[in-house]
């Protein structure tokens, strides 16, 4: 999929987070859900992440190449386990929601993700080709959801 819609699935899968909590997403938890959405593309040197660290997403992608252990249950791990050690659990959760709904997202395009590297058979729906209608549709469809519970809660405000 395309970053853009990566980006709403993060943010609308943590406002999904957020409203099951009872609450309202926080922005800043919004957008680190956002960019957790975008790092399993550090492996595509051309992705908006890759462009932002090339020498790291050209050595990525020499070695695993594009949706190989970015895009795995291993690659969650791993992400857990560094933001645990650097001291940003508070974060934590939001990074791998971001994370999460990035592989739940190409798990539904036709090339699917290798979820159990290094085994590389791919797993997914395999429903959609990346930037073709359905995806916009799906797009349109998250940033709603993500806004839904704002409106909810700023609407009866603005009335009175």
């Amino acid at each position: 999929m395309m970053a853009a819609t990566h980006v709403l699935a993060g943010m609308a899968a943590w406002s999904g987070v957020a409203w099951l909590d009872g609450g309202l997403a926080r922005p800043d938890a919004l957008a680190i859900a956002a960019l957790g959405s975008l790092l399993p593309d550090i492996d595509h040197p051309k992705s908006w992440m890759g462009r932002r660290v090339r020498p790291v997403s050209l050595l990525i992608s020499k070695i695993f190449g594009h949706r190989g252990i970015t895009h795995s249950l291993l690659a969650v791990g791993g992400c857990l386990f560094a933001l645990l050690i650097i001291g940003k659990g508070a974060f934590a959760p939001a990074v791998l929601v971001g994370y999460l709904s990035h592989l739940l997202c190409d798990s539904l395009t036709k090339s699917g993700v290798p979820l159990l590297w290094p085994w590389r058979r791919p797993f997914g729906l395999r429903l959609l080709r990346t930037g073709g209608k359905v995806e916009s549709f799906l797009a349109v469809l998250m940033a709603v959801a993500t806004g839904l519970p704002w409106a909810a809660y700023l609407y009866p405000r603005l009335l009175h």
